[in-house]
């Protein structure tokens, strides 16, 4: 087996994971870049993901609303707009954005940032 190599689904995730976070700023970011990124087909990946109990466009969501939220509770990024922020994190429709925000955690982002929710809506979302 000289040259041969074997990638075992634990690195190759961590692979995937470590592309995804670099790329997730990229509003057109999908499965099929992950998968020719990886040299590998998009079942593929599906199934990676489904053998630890997750999808791959949930796993993207999560990553983007969990970094719009670290961003939002910082006070260095007041002076940023709630929708740059949304479109800095990946996200190109501002709509679907606030919605998932939202349902996520309770609140508009707008309420979380100037204080008519408090911070234990961060606290409660990073616990």
């Amino acid at each position: 087996m000289d040259g041969c190599f074997v990638v075992t689904r634990g690195s190759r995730m961590s692979a995937i994971r470590a592309y995804i976070l670099t790329e997730i700023d990229n509003p057109s970011l999908c499965l099929a870049d992950v998968a020719a990124q990886q040299g590998i087909s998009s079942s593929y990946v599906r199934k990676l993901f489904a053998a630890e109990g997750a999808k791959f466009a949930t796993y993207v969501l999560d990553i983007r609303i969990e970094k719009v939220l670290q961003i939002l509770t910082d006070p260095e990024s007041r002076s940023h707009s709630i929708s740059a922020i949304a479109l800095k994190c990946g996200f190109n429709d501002i709509s679907y954005f606030n919605r998932v925000f939202r349902k996520r955690y309770g609140c508009t982002p707008s309420d979380l940032r100037y204080g008519r929710r408090g911070l234990d809506v961060w606290l409660t979302a990073t616990g």
